[in-house]
């Protein structure tokens, strides 16, 4: 399976961090500083519970340049940044890609799929503390690390996807 996760901060990057240490075929759409820093070092995670730092190579570009068609995209931007996304969502999905939100804006797998028919956008929700703390780095308050997603009311989802 192939994954792309849209937002590389406090949420995207450190789902990124632990599916690439899970050898994961994941890249991270991100850009900016944040994004050269993780090209050039790698993503640095920082665990405060026991004060230590990790540092892993990640694949990382910008939207613009990504050409790969994922099996699930996983959107990790801040709801108000929903739209500007959605070209780059339809360009890179193939006819099975399922698209899995992971904001805290209620509502937004709906959204989305307004946005990009034809595409399967499920809802999700992720239960983490984390922060961008600098270029290329993040920090994890704590161990708390839980990921949930299903399809909202109303999504028919082709068997097998999931």
């Amino acid at each position: 399976m192939k994954y792309a996760i849209i937002g590389a901060g406090g949420t995207g990057g450190i789902l990124g961090f632990y599916m690439t240490k899970a050898d994961r075929d994941v890249t991270l759409i991100a850009r900016g500083r944040h994004l050269a820093a993780m090209q050039e070092k790698g993503l640095a995670v920082e665990k405060m519970w026991d004060g230590t730092t990790e540092i892993i190579p990640v694949k990382a570009m910008d939207m613009e340049h990504y050409d790969e068609q994922p099996d699930v995209v996983l959107v990790c931007v801040k709801g108000y940044s929903v739209d500007s996304i959605t070209e780059l969502i339809k360009r890179a999905s193939h006819e099975k890609t399922v698209v899995i939100p992971i904001l805290n804006v209620y509502g937004t797998g709906p959204r989305i799929q307004r946005l990009v028919p034809g595409v399967t956008v499920l809802d999700g929700c992720i239960y983490i503390v984390g922060f961008v703390s600098g270029t290329g780095e993040i920090t994890q308050m704590g161990k708390i690390f839980r990921l949930v997603y299903g399809a909202h009311k109303g999504t028919q989802v082709a068997p097998g996807i999931m």
